[in-house]
């Protein structure tokens, strides 16, 4: 999925936008999560995964849009977090 997303956001200003947009959003997210082990589910990190996710979603729902993914496409959230997570690490 992110692999599909990365390389249509090169092309894609639009989508481009919004992958810069959850890039930094995983680095916040990674970053605090890493640092309040634990505490996943409480205050900030919750709140900070929430929006990760909204991002994520309006991107799946751009891609459906766009064709990229078919209309019945659906997807883990927190798989996606980690497989996007793994992307930006490897790809900054």
């Amino acid at each position: 999925m992110i692999d599909a997303i990365t390389k249509m956001a090169e092309s894609d200003s639009h989508l481009s936008g919004l992958y810069a947009q959850a890039k930094d959003y995983i680095q916040i997210y990674s970053f605090i999560r890493e640092r309040q082990r634990g505490c996943d589910g409480l205050g900030e990190v919750n709140n900070l995964k929430d929006e990760l996710m909204a991002v994520l979603d309006e991107m799946v729902v751009y891609c459906k849009k766009k064709g990229i993914f078919p209309a019945g496409f659906s997807y883990d959230k927190d798989t996606a977090i980690e497989e996007f997570h793994k992307a930006s690490v490897y790809h900054s």
